[in-house]
């Protein structure tokens, strides 16, 4: 929990104590000044049960088994399907065995997700940002010193890239195609040589993104790198990737980028399809019996878009690029990437919790459920009010840890404003009808 949590908790739960009682003082004017006051005590029961209600939240939300490792995920989670890649810190799917942790991203807390296209997060964007002089927005939370530290690796490694734009390059270079188009990102070149030393260097990246040059998503295996030669169809470069696995480098998440903008994830789970051209999430025998390669874990990834052609408006280490095919945009990838188990109810509305922030605005018709999905790295809850007037009689969720879901009954049209009881900085609004 981070030091403004745990402030912000306290003040509230001072709050909610103070606010339990109220007192009152009786006499005439004169016996105000030469005795003591009467006082009446009068008990608020409802913010009696409020102060008692955020502290057994806090007792509960201490007891919760966060590993301190950012690679790994508490032992005794029973998880729902939900959350986005790319989106939120963990993504659990189903498969036939049950719901299972598919993706993890680091580090643990609070992270500068920096993927609105209103803001100078892209490649070419932080270029120009240094190159301008003008002042860092606040939101990249960075300072000069690391955005010109970060433009110089960014810089060095599109220059590597560059260098590889024909994929023939990259083939007599040693980079492996893992045959597999993946939409809004590409194909993944592997370097085996790169990989296998464990070390990150800008100069120097583990892998290549190539996609189709048409613009087309390739149905089936993309092609391979035979005796240094490409066999496939036509590629354009549209990217790089790192990977660092936890053996060499440890599971702490990976200090290597300048600022923090460089938000690192891992995949488990993951059955790698070379023959289907697509990865898919099932169980480790049904991968076998497909002829895919299973994976129980892959170590920490990061994507990096630096080739202009392709300059993500989603950020340089989003791990979605809206250049590539299918297009798109922030809402509409978001949108797709939300996973969702087969007992999600028709028609409801999906909610993700993450990087301690809810929706700010969530609107859906009288009747329509609202599903909020805990993705993020600690508990939270759903909880009717505001911080300084709580309001647990109209609806509270109690503790949601991670991958916990929370079904908010609609049957009342109105606009309803609602809070995390251990994050009071965590606010948003329902509206039904």
């Amino acid at each position: 929990m981070s030091k403004k949590s745990f402030l912000l908790i306290c003040a509230l739960a001072l709050s909610s104590f103070a606010a339990a009682c109220t007192t009152s003082t009786s006499g005439d004017p004169e016996s105000l000044t030469t005795q003591a006051p009467a006082t009446t005590t009068t008990i608020n029961p409802d913010a009696v049960k409020n102060a008692q209600q955020l502290e057994e939240y806090i007792a509960q939300a201490a007891a919760f088994s966060q590993v301190d490792s950012a690679y790994l995920i508490p032992s005794d989670l029973n998880p729902k399907a939900g959350g986005a890649p790319g989106y939120t810190r963990y993504v659990f799917r189903e498969t036939s065995s049950g719901v299972v942790p598919t993706l993890i991203e680091g580090p643990i807390g609070t992270q500068t997700r920096c993927d609105e296209p209103s803001l100078p997060c892209s490649y070419l964007d932080l270029v120009e940002l240094h190159d301008s002089g003008e002042t860092i927005p606040q939101e990249l939370n960075m300072s000069e010193g690391e955005l010109a530290d970060l433009v110089t690796q960014l810089n060095t490694l599109s220059a590597f890239a560059l260098r590889h734009t024909d994929v023939n390059t990259a083939c007599s270079s040693g980079f492996v195609s893992d045959q597999i188009q993946t939409p809004n990102m590409g194909s993944h070149f592997y370097n085996p040589q790169f990989v296998s030393d464990g070390v990150f260097d800008p100069a120097k990246p583990e892998i290549l993104i190539y996609a189709p040059a048409d613009g087309s998503l390739h149905q089936g295996a993309l092609g391979r790198c035979r005796n240094g030669v490409w066999e496939g169809p036509p590629l354009r470069l549209t990217g790089t990737a790192f990977i660092l696995p936890p053996s060499a480098f440890g599971v702490s998440h990976p200090e290597a980028f300048a600022s923090d903008l460089d938000n690192w994830h891992a995949h488990f789970n993951i059955c790698r399809g070379k023959n289907t051209g697509a990865d898919s999430f099932v169980t480790k025998q049904e991968c076998i019996n497909s002829g895919g390669n299973w994976n129980d874990a892959i170590g920490w990834m990061l994507h990096a878009w630096v080739v202009p052609e392709h300059d993500s408006q989603l950020g340089v280490f989003s791990m979605w690029n809206p250049s590539i095919a299918p297009l798109g945009n922030k809402e509409s990838i978001a949108e797709d990437r939300l996973i969702k188990g087969s007992d999600f109810p028709t028609g409801a509305q999906q909610s993700l919790i993450t990087n301690f922030a809810f929706d700010p605005i969530i609107e859906v018709e009288v009747g329509q459920s609202v599903f909020f999905n805990n993705s993020d790295s600690v508990p939270h809850t759903v909880s009717a009010g505001t911080p300084d007037a709580p309001d647990l009689n109209a609806f509270d969720s109690g503790l949601l840890s991670p991958g916990d879901n929370y079904q908010l009954d609609t049957s009342e049209a109105g606009s309803f404003t609602f809070f995390c009881f251990l994050h009071p900085d965590m606010t948003a609004t329902v509206v039904v009808g």
